[in-house]
C-alpha cells in the first residue's frame, strides 16, 4: 500500500447567467444558472498513509490566483479547516460510505491543491469536493477496498447534498442549472468549437454568499433591485451562441449583451470596490465583457 495514490481534478466555475427567484419558506431560492467551467482546476490526491483515518493537507498552486491572494494578504491557507467540515473530506466520505466503508477502514492523506480564488464565487470548495470524490473513487479500487468504482450517475447523486455547485464541478463543460442550481442539463458544444477564454481579477476581501442573497432579498423588498422574474429561464439565444461553432470573436459581442447575474448588484452594495474592479477588467485589451462571478467578489472577464 505504501506509495499508492490516486489524483483527480475538478474545475472552478463562472455563472454566465444567474437569475434568482423569491426566497422560499425553507430559506433557499429557486435559480436558473448557466454554468461554465474554467481552466482553473482544484486537484485532490489521495495517498496511502501510516496513521489510520483520513488526514488532510493543503498547498497553494504557484502562480495561481490563490497564490496572488496569499501574497496580497487576502487569504491565509492556515484558516482553511482541515477537519470533517472540509468539503473535500465530506466528498471523500460520501464515496466511502456508499462503498460500505468508514474513515477508520483506511489510512490516507487528502492533499488539496488550491488554484481557484477563495471566497470568490467560483466554486473552489465545490471543486475540492468533486475532485476528492473522483480521487477516492479510484483509490478504493486500486487499494482493493472496493470491487468497482461508482458510476458518474451515482457520484452526481452523492454530490447534490454537498452543495449546489458540486454536481457541476463533477461534470465541467457548460450546463444549465435549475432548482437550487443542482439540477443540471449539460450543453453539447460542437467538436472543435473555439472555447471561451476567461481572465480573473480576485478582490482583496471576501463575501459571504448568504449575506449577498440576504441583501438581494432585502433590497428587492425595499425596491433597490428589480423583482424576481415570473419565469426563470436561460435565454435560448445565449445557449445558441455558446454552443455555436462560429468564430468566437463573432459571437462575443452578442454573448456579452446577454450575460446576467442577479447577485452582482447586491455584491457591489456590500463591497463597493467591485465596481472599480469591473471597470478595470473591462478596460483591458481584447476584453468583451466583465462580470461578477456568482456571489462574488471575484471579477471574471471574457476576451
Amino acid at each position: 500500500m505504501v506509495g499508492l495514490s490516486a489524483s483527480a481534478t475538478a474545475p472552478g466555475k463562472v455563472n454566465l447567467y444567474f437569475a434568482v427567484g423569491p426566497v422560499r419558506a425553507d430559506g433557499y431560492h429557486e435559480v436558473v444558472s448557466l454554468y461554465a467551467a474554467t481552466d482553473l482546476l482544484e486537484r485532490v490526491t489521495v495517498t496511502a498513509a501510516e496513521r489510520p483515518g483520513i488526514s488532510q493537507s493543503l498547498v497553494v498552486v504557484p502562480g495561481s490566483p490563490v497564490a496572488n491572494q496569499v501574497a496580497e494578504g487576502s487569504f491565509d491557507p492556515a484558516t482553511v479547516p482541515l477537519d470533517e467540515s472540509n468539503l473535500a473530506y465530506r466528498g471523500a466520505v460520501a464515496v466511502l460510505s456508499t462503498q460500505g466503508l468508514t474513515a477508520e477502514d483506511l489510512a490516507v492523506d487528502l492533499q488539496i491543491e488550491k488554484a481557484v480564488p477563495v471566497a470568490g464565487g467560483m466554486g473552489g470548495g465545490s471543486a475540492d469536493a468533486a475532485a476528492a470524490m473522483k480521487a477516492m473513487n479510484a483509490y478504493l479500487v486500486q487499494a482493493g477496498l472496493a470491487a468497482q468504482a461508482l458510476p458518474l450517475e451515482r457520484l452526481l447523486e452523492l454530490a447534490a447534498p454537498l452543495g449546489a455547485d458540486v454536481p457541476f464541478a463533477l461534470l465541467g463543460g457548460l450546463a444549465v442549472g435549475s432548482g437550487v442550481g443542482d439540477k443540471l442539463t449539460p450543453l453539447e458544444v460542437p467538436a472543435g468549437a473555439e472555447p471561451l477564454r476567461f481572465g480573473f481579477l480576485p478582490a482583496s476581501a471576501g463575501l459571504s454568499t448568504p449575506a449577498v442573497f440576504r441583501e438581494l432579498d432585502e433590497g428587492r423588498a425595499a425596491g433597490r433591485y428589480p423583482v424576481a422574474d415570473a419565469e426563470l429561464k436561460v435565454p435560448q439565444q445565449l445557449v445558441d451562441l455558446l454552443t455555436s461553432d462560429r468564430p468566437l470573436a463573432e459571437r462575443l459581442p452578442a454573448i456579452a449583451q446577454l450575460l446576467r447575474n442577479d447577485l452582482a448588484a447586491p455584491a457591489q452594495t456590500l463591497l463597493p470596490s467591485l465596481a472599480q474592479n469591473l471597470g478595470q477588467a473591462l478596460g483591458r485589451p481584447g476584453v468583451a465583457a466583465s462580470f461578477v462571478s456568482g456571489s462574488g467578489p471575484t471579477v471574471a472577464y471574457l476576451y
